[in-house]
């Protein structure tokens, strides 16, 4: 279930049974798997992925810049994608 009050890109990626929950924002270049749960109030920033079967609880930030005063905008994954 999508809430009608959540934002989602036309450039995200959703699986299947994948529930998104009031005023959660979903941008672009976001993948999330099958079945899993976004809570309200999460922004979840890309690029981004996010495995099935997870569940992301109310007012949590995935993918957001690095708050760290070292941070110069370079990409935030350890992973070679």
């Amino acid at each position: 279930m999508i809430h009608e009050t959540a934002i989602i890109s036309e450039k995200a990626k959703l699986g299947k049974n994948v529930s998104v929950g009031p005023y959660s924002i979903i941008g672009d270049d976001v993948v999330i798997g099958d079945n899993t749960v976004i809570h309200s109030h999460v922004v979840v920033k890309g690029p981004s992925i996010i495995g099935s079967n997870n569940e992301i609880f109310q007012f949590s930030s995935v993918g957001e810049d690095c708050q760290d005063k070292k941070y110069d905008g370079e990409t935030n994954s350890t992973r070679d994608w």
